[in-house]
């Protein structure tokens, strides 16, 4: 095992994968859900903050890693809670689920909160 440094930053762990999506969950609990981008881009153009539009799956795990539902890069965290979310649907990619009919507010926040519960070991 070699010592860890500065440089090198810690692989997030599923714990921190599994907060990470009930950060997102919280999120859209809050701020609600919208469907075809990231976050909404009426309320981002009312003059809502970003952080305060309604957001999908992935705007919401952006918001909890970044604080802002635009993409910032290709950080690890963000990328493992997409893939655990991503490996839990049927859909071609986690936006086209959360355009899905009937994919809404309540089904997103189940989908993070389980992914998040399967992470942690949680059987229901």
């Amino acid at each position: 095992m070699t010592a860890q440094t500065l440089t090198e930053p810690a692989e997030p762990t599923a714990a921190d994968v599994a907060a990470v999506l009930d950060l997102a969950a919280d999120h859209i609990e809050t701020v609600g859900y919208c469907k075809r981008y990231l976050y909404s881009v009426r309320q981002a153009s009312g003059g809502t903050a970003l952080d305060r539009c309604q957001v999908d799956v992935i705007g919401a795990i952006n918001v909890a890693v970044h604080g802002t539902p635009r993409h910032v890069g290709g950080d690890p965290l963000t990328l493992l809670a997409e893939q655990a979310v991503e490996a839990r649907i049927d859909a071609p990619s986690l936006a086209a689920w959360c355009d899905y009919p009937g994919n809404g507010k309540d089904a997103a926040i189940d989908l993070l909160r389980g992914t998040a519960d399967a992470l942690r070991g949680v059987t229901a």
